[in-house]
């Protein structure tokens, strides 16, 4: 089944709307139709694919966020009213983190040097991708931690479990940051880690307590996509590195080499979040339903994962598409046994199978 070619449009901030990053997939089917929280008033004044229907919601603050052809869905989110600016910038991060993160968290060894701390996480509040952070224990006993989750008792005794000396936290893209200060507040010794332009993203938040303004002793950019060793030797010799900054979130991925371990950020999703949502009500799991399995079936490696290739091959590489097959070629030619995600499930065996298949496309040149 073909799908049309989508343009990936990023939403600037305005004074009454949030920042939303939209995938708009061009000349929507005529058999489209909606699914959001739209009053049923609002709803008897739509008929299906009708200019004048998308105005008249625009004109009373929806906001289309995707339409594919494939699976003749039409997205609204609504946007919100203007905030106050501490109130707003509070929220930024607070909506990200569990009330109560030790009742949700899934703690768990998946190689004896390598632990994930998995959390429930709903972009928009409606897709559950869940979170996931990952502690790596290098050879030399220092400890590393990736895209961090909330520093919880429970993960503190785990880091202690590992012998204690937190050497590096790393935010995995220019999205995975919340926690940082957190943990580099707790582990003052550690580098701070991560891709170029991320310190001065936070450096402008001025009224968030999580997030911090604390110096990156490392930035990976176009000019040291894959120096590890400008790190330190200790780090250069457990890990290899790619930076994806054709990705749109500027991604650092991570190979483990004594256990061939792929951890990365937002490269690869492996929906649905199962572990991630393990801990939660069972209203939880199942709120936005239809939603959620539409945007399940787009980032799903099960099958041929056709919808997770076309979301990969039309938006997420469409901008740098020779940049990034070139990452995608490097990455899998480490042949990673397990591949960590932060939004879906760990893939614990023939990871590197998994990662070519979904790649296929990007591997390939073309699709």
């Amino acid at each position: 089944m073909s799908i049309y070619q989508p343009r990936l449009r990023i939403l600037k901030p305005t004074l009454d709307s949030i920042v939303i990053s939209t995938v708009v997939i061009n000349k929507p089917s005529r058999q489209s139709f909606f699914v959001t929280q739209v009053p049923r008033r609002h709803r008897e004044l739509i008929s299906r694919g009708h200019l004048a229907s998308k105005d008249y919601l625009a004109s009373r603050g929806y906001l289309t966020i995707a339409n594919t052809k494939h699976h003749n869905i039409l997205f609204y989110l609504r946007i919100q009213p203007r905030q106050p600016q501490f109130t707003r910038s509070l929220n930024m991060s607070s909506k990200l983190v569990p009330s109560k993160p030790s009742e949700v968290a899934v703690i768990r060894n998946i190689t004896p040097n390598i632990v994930t701390v998995s959390v429930p996480f709903a972009r928009f509040g409606i897709f559950r991708v869940g979170g996931r952070g990952t502690i790596i224990r290098l050879t030399s006993g220092t400890l590393a931690v990736y895209s961090p989750t909330a520093l919880t008792p429970e993960a503190q005794a785990k880091v202690v479990e590992l012998g204690g000396r937190v050497g590096y936290i790393i935010a995995g893209d220019i999205e995975h940051h919340i926690f940082l200060s957190e943990w580099a507040r707790a582990y003052p010794n550690a580098k701070l880690l991560g891709p170029k332009g991320l310190q001065e993203k936070r450096e402008k938040v001025q009224d968030d307590p999580r997030i911090g303004h604390e110096p990156f002793a490392f930035t990976w950019d176009a000019s040291n996509r894959r120096d590890a060793a400008g790190v330190s030797d200790e780090f250069a010799a457990d890990f290899e590195v790619e930076f994806v900054d054709a990705h749109p979130n500027k991604e650092v991925v991570l190979f483990y080499k004594p256990d061939r371990a792929l951890i990365q950020a937002d490269l690869l999703f492996n929906l649905p979040a199962i572990e991630q949502y393990s801990r939660v009500p069972e209203a939880e799991k199942s709120s936005h339903g239809l939603l959620n399995r539409t945007f399940q079936a787009l980032n799903s490696t099960a099958g041929e994962a056709k919808g997770l290739k076309r979301f990969l091959w039309y938006a997420v590489s469409r901008a740098d598409r020779a940049g990034f097959n070139e990452s995608v070629r490097r990455i899998a030619a480490w042949d990673p046994e397990i591949i960590v995600p932060c939004h879906g499930e760990t893939v614990e065996k023939d990871g590197g199978e998994l990662f070519r298949k979904v790649f296929d496309w990007h591997l390939q040149g073309h699709k």
